[in-house]
């Protein structure tokens, strides 16, 4: 698992927020209706093996994430899940404020 330093941004957060989520909307029209369910069955996933503080997909031009914000394993199920993404070649990324599954538009 890969790690990143982010930063959190301050004041700008809201105008943050708004631009993700207008581009989350914008986004997700790019991506076929399969390609949404393995999103929404990697959602399901981390929240079976995690307890978190927020779960969400961001849809990007080049790729689809699934964010666990605050997040905790519930048991060892949580490990094999991470490996599970890693060997079908999504990218699973940690930071400061949890966890990131990247799925490639190639590999979704």
């Amino acid at each position: 698992m890969k790690e990143l330093d982010t930063k959190e941004a301050g004041r700008f957060a809201i105008a943050a927020v708004l631009d993700a989520q207008r581009r989350n909307t914008n986004n997700k029209s790019l991506y076929t209706p399969e390609q949404i369910r393995k999103a929404l069955s990697v959602r399901d996933l981390l929240d079976t093996a995690f307890s978190y503080r927020s779960l969400y997909i961001n849809y990007r031009k080049k790729f689809i994430a699934v964010k666990v914000e605050g997040a905790r394993a519930k048991d060892s199920m949580s490990k094999q899940i991470i490996e599970l993404f890693e060997q079908l070649g999504y990218g699973v990324v940690s930071t400061q404020q949890g966890i990131i599954v990247r799925l490639d538009s190639a590999a979704v």
